[in-house]
């Protein structure tokens, strides 16, 4: 795709973002991140993603668990999610960009929380 120069306007490369939120921990670190207002820690978000996969509480996961979720965040999803503009990192912390606020990421209906229309099978109840 051809990233054209129109301004101030941000430009996406969607095979990136499609790429970034095909894996749901990259997608719950989006929805993570998106919760909180000051930048996060590397570390606390990986408790926070060990947390989610295990679906144990923080106090039950043992270190090498989240150890594996801050190999996996370092390594393989901050990367991806940076290629897609979504996150910046300095090493430490990890936020939003602007960017990933424009886009319909964190909507009710991306979260699942939108009941679907009359006459949609679903198993949601009110």
């Amino acid at each position: 795709m051809a990233n054209r120069d129109r301004g101030d306007r941000i430009l996406t490369d969607w095979n990136r973002v499609f790429d970034a939120l095909a894996d749901p921990s990259r997608r719950y670190v989006l929805e993570y991140l998106n919760d909180r207002i000051d930048p996060v820690s590397v570390w606390d978000l990986s408790i926070a993603l060990a947390t989610r996969t295990t679906d144990r509480p923080a106090n039950e996961i043992d270190i090498q668990t989240v150890e594996q979720a801050e190999a996996g965040i370092v390594h393989v999803h901050i990367p991806k999610l940076e290629a897609a503009n979504l996150v910046e990192s300095d090493g430490d912390t990890i936020s939003l960009t602007d960017h990933a606020q424009t886009l319909p990421l964190f909507t009710p209906a991306y979260r699942g929380i939108v009941p679907p229309a009359d006459g949609e099978e679903a198993d949601w109840e009110p």
